[in-house]
């Protein structure tokens, strides 16, 4: 995010001594960079672009990291080695004066429109992640309810873009005591008697060389560092990508490599043999800025390796901009970059980049009749912009009208909060306000009112998510089957045996929070991840003893459920009957890892892990061959994005065929209905949250948050016949989700979906008889 100055033409105050090191840690010197303003306006453009029409990950944020490094590092350092320099206090005092009045009030305004627009079962979440992101930990925030940035939906969060500020902020921090604390130990701060008249002869020797040691000591901190960084994300690209994107320490390296190109580059002079060549390593750069978000999926790639790609190309641009040793102007990109529409979108780049995501996800949710999905594991497109969510013409239209919106109010903060107050004068060394500037202050009545203003809707902001969320903790439903009154909340039952249904009691279960509908192995740590390849047999990704096991988990009976989360959303069904048979049940499950059946990742790039784990699994399978067999799926949707009636994959009857082979019996469970067909989809939690549910008796069964059976079910099972003469028993549910014309997103009052295809744990207990009926009934 643009949050960093571009530098003005003040001569360093760093000793001389230090010069040749100081001088290189001059961004600009005496020339102000219009182009590195420009490109912050390129940046912002793809980000804003790519958010509303494609809901993909551009490099904008990443170039932003990088030019925030530049203009971070080299200052902050010279600052650090200057005797009489800022303090630690007032730093983040100027730091936070630039950047918090525009994020208050993008947060505040965002907060009651969205309190107006959205139902109060959504209030809870929203004054959570507001509270995240004034705070500046809304990356920790996403990084825990490990939320899909860039996915444009209904579900998505108003604030989940705050995560880049936070990050950065939580990385200057720590960045700016550590440097002080260098500084220090080097003994180049405190001491401001040696700049005395009377000891200034004696002791400028002894200050320089501090001050040069002191510099070339931070200079090569600041590269292990940065290389310390890089190598963690590299690491953990391949471990929990999840983390990865939001964490500061994985982050850091994209900052500090903006800070070595501003301290050892940025200044250098270009020969004039090879002035010829600026205009061809400014056009690679500006594509390969631009062509990392058209070929490259941001979420699942950065900020590990590939994430060089746009900063390369973001540091060619802005190194074609140096000047050549004959003074000739400026060409090709960095002339482009100088003109006013890049300009102008630099200058008001911080507040653009506040603003357009909040406007985009409500205008989404405002605009929207609930049939749009929210973010699924599975099943996705490529196209997950306000156009998929809308349809295109609407999108089209209203995503023009957040661009333009949004526009206007970025103007508008860029011209009456940030610029008014923005600190404009260096104030004098000082860890604490003298009384003069305390008598001052109080004196100035616009001053004040700022302040109180900024204080009053801080404490606003701050107590609204807790209190707000007191207020939805005691409207939720309980989750747990067995607490469900089954007279009340029949469930399957409805459907399997005509039970009725009371129409006077809200549906179960109920909560904004997504992870509460999430079977047992997500918070144990017990389904792989996208980046791994390895079958996860302990809890906690394989880094701890625990085995990961459910079920009579002391028993020797063992059985596998193994496959994708279609699969695994039958754990909390296979707990129950495990309990009750006597079975071990372990999980071998994948993220969007069908076994038998490897397919794309759910954005359509390829997918090694899934290919690796799933020969991992199956043989794991072999060589420890279960008691009581495996327990898989047997049918997919038809077509890859999840619409369309069920078909048996020949790779699936391939597999059931191996395990009929080595001996080892299958338990083959139809998919579930998938709620999306031509269209669009329904996210069923999000529909009844939202309270676009109507009961079942309802004339207008369009309500019913569901879809019409035949348009998402074959008429009989496809896996009948299919695997005729393998040891295999065939496992159904559709008629205890679906009635004979219709897939609700409700059946006898309890929530089927958590999303449009995944069941929700207390459906999934409530199958729990059903299917052990079909599976040890004969």
């Amino acid at each position: 995010m643009p949050t960093s100055e571009n530098p003005d033409s003040t001569p360093s105050a760093a000793p001389s001594a230090a010069r040749a090191t100081a001088r290189s840690a001059a961004p600009a010197g005496g020339n102000y960079r219009r182009d590195i303003d420009g490109l912050r306006g390129l940046a912002i453009a793809l980000v804003v672009f790519f958010h509303v029409f494609i809901g993909r990950v551009s490099s904008g944020v990443d170039v932003f990291l990088l030019i925030g490094g530049i203009f971070f590092f080299a200052p902050q350092i010279r600052n650090a080695l200057n005797p009489t320099g800022q303090t630690l206090f007032q730093a983040v005092v100027r730091l936070l004066r630039r950047l918090y009045p525009a994020l208050l009030t993008v947060i505040a305004a965002s907060l009651l429109i969205g309190l107006l627009v959205y139902p109060r079962s959504r209030w809870a979440q929203l004054g959570e992640d507001a509270t995240a992101s004034l705070l500046y930990v809304q990356n920790l925030h996403l990084a825990e309810q490990s939320q899909d940035y860039a996915a444009i939906g209904l579900d998505v969060s108003v604030f989940q873009h705050i995560w880049s500020m936070s990050a950065q902020l939580q990385i200057y921090l720590g960045s700016l005591v550590v440097i002080l604390l260098a500084a220090l130990l080097f003994g180049v701060r405190g001491r401001r008697g040696e700049s005395s008249p009377e000891n200034s002869a004696r002791n400028s020797v002894r200050s320089s060389a501090r001050t040069g040691t002191g510099a070339v000591a931070l200079s090569w901190l600041l590269v292990v560092a940065t290389v310390t960084s890089f190598l963690y994300a590299v690491y953990l690209h391949s471990t929990e990508q999840g983390w990865n994107y939001y964490s500061p320490l994985s982050r850091f390296w994209e900052i500090g490599l903006g800070g070595l190109l501003g301290m050892f580059l940025l200044r250098r002079t270009i020969p004039v043999a090879l002035a010829g060549w600026r205009w061809v390593a400014g056009v690679v750069g500006i594509v390969l800025i631009i062509g990392t978000g058209v070929f490259l999926d941001g979420a699942e790639q950065f900020p590990g390796p590939w994430t060089l790609v746009p900063l390369v190309g973001a540091a060619l641009v802005i190194l074609s901009g140096n000047r050549v040793d004959d003074g000739r102007h400026p060409t090709g990109v960095t002339r482009m970059l100088g003109t006013r529409p890049f300009q102008t979108l630099g200058r008001i780049s911080y507040a653009l980049y506040l603003w357009h995501w909040p406007l985009l996800v409500l205008a989404t949710f405002h605009f929207s009749d609930g049939a749009a999905s929210g973010s699924d594991e599975e099943g996705q497109t490529a196209l997950q912009g306000i156009t998929a969510s809308l349809g295109v013409p609407l999108g089209l239209a209203v995503g023009s009208g957040v661009i333009l919106l949004s526009l206007g109010l970025a103007w508008a903060t860029q011209r009456f909060i940030e610029t008014p107050l923005r600190q404009t004068r260096k104030p004098a060394r000082a860890w604490l306000p003298d009384r003069a500037s305390v008598r001052l202050a109080l004196r100035n009545r616009r001053g004040i009112t700022v302040v109180t203003a900024i204080s009053v809707a801080t404490v606003g902001v701050l107590v609204s998510g807790p209190a707000i969320r007191h207020t939805a903790d005691s409207d939720e439903v309980g989750f747990n089957a067995a607490d469900l009154d089954p007279e009340l909340y029949p469930g399957p039952r409805a459907l399997l045996d005509g039970a009725p249904v009371d129409d006077t009691v809200p549906v179960a279960p109920l909560s904004e929070d997504v992870p509460d509908y999430y079977p047992p192995t997500g918070p144990d740590g017990c389904a792989g991840l996208f980046g791994q390849a390895a079958p996860v047999l302990t809890q906690e990704f394989n880094n701890s003893d625990i085995p990961c096991a459910y079920g009579d988990v002391d028993a020797e009976r063992t059985m596998y459920i193994a496959g994708s989360s279609h699969a695994e959303h039958f754990v909390p069904t296979l707990d129950v009957i495990g309990k009750d048979e006597g079975i071990r049940v372990i999980p071998l499950l994948k993220m969007g890892c069908v076994i038998g059946m490897p397919l794309p990742k759910p954005d359509g790039s390829e997918y090694p892990e899934c290919e690796e784990w799933n020969e991992l699994a199956q043989q794991h399978i072999i060589d420890n061959p279960p008691t009581d067999g495996v327990f898989i799926n047997t049918t997919r949707p038809l077509n890859p994005n999840g619409s369309g009636v069920d078909y048996a994959p020949q790779e699936l009857v391939d597999l059931v065929a191996r395990f009929t082979d080595e001996g080892i019996h299958t338990w083959g469970m139809r998919d579930t209905p998938w709620l999306r067909d031509d269209e669009g989809g329904v996210d069923a939690r999000l529909c009844v949250l939202d309270g676009k549910y109507a009961r079942d008796d309802s004339d207008d069964t369009v309500q019913d948050c569901g879809k019409p059976r035949s348009t998402v079910r074959a008429e009989t099972n496809p896996a009948l016949g299919e695997y005729d003469g393998l040891d295999i028993t065939m496992l159904d549910v559709t008629d205890a989700m679906c009635s004979e014309d219709r897939c609700p997103g409700v059946v006898g009052n309890v929530l089927v979906y958590r999303d449009s295809s995944h069941l929700t744990n207390t459906f999934a207990e409530m199958l729990a008889p059903e299917v052990r009926r079909q599976m040890f009934a004969a």
